[in-house]
Order: structure tokens, then C-alpha cells, then sequence
């Protein structure tokens, strides 16, 4: 019955130790999300405007590529962003 036991136990902390190191791999805390110019927010914050449709995002991104094909991501991100609120604040007076 002690060898069981002692087999059980170490079965047990092994689990413990590999659940761990697997959470520690898969943790991006030590490695941040590099986004300096908030271009991914940005296409978050699009998406929500868009009611969901990254489709329609990808969309309006792709416009802003082909206008503008010397821009930088964030630069293309940042204009589909005006584009995508002019008509929502000319409507507005």
C-alpha cells in the first residue's frame, strides 16, 4: 500500500510541476505586447464601431493600403479610423 501512495504522490506533483511550467510558457507577462503607436487598439476600437465586422475592417484597411501604399501600418490604421468617423460626425452638428 505505501509504494501506491508514495507512486500516487509523486504522479501528483509531477502534474503540479508540468501545469506550471506549462502557465510560465504560455504567460505573456514577461514578454509585452509591443505596440508603441496604439495601432492595435485602434483596430480593436474600429471593430467595436463596426458592430463586430472585422470584414468590413479589413475592408476599410485594405482602401487605406492602396491609397496609400508608402504609409506604415499605424498610419493606414489611423486614416481607415477618420474615414470610419467622418460620417458619423458630419451627422452631427
Amino acid at each position: 500500500m505505501l509504494p501506491w501512495l508514495i507512486l500516487m504522490s509523486c504522479a501528483v506533483l509531477a502534474l503540479f510541476a508540468a501545469d506550471r511550467a506549462w502557465l510560465r510558457h504560455i504567460s505573456r507577462e514577461d514578454r509585452p505586447l509591443h505596440d508603441p503607436e496604439g495601432y492595435l487598439e485602434m483596430t480593436a476600437r474600429m471593430t467595436e464601431l463596426c458592430h463586430g465586422d472585422r470584414g468590413r475592417v479589413d475592408a476599410l484597411l485594405a482602401l487605406q493600403r492602396q491609397r496609400h501604399p508608402q504609409a506604415t501600418q499605424a498610419e493606414v490604421v489611423r486614416l481607415a479610423m477618420r474615414e470610419l468617423l467622418e460620417p458619423q460626425s458630419s451627422s452631427h452638428p
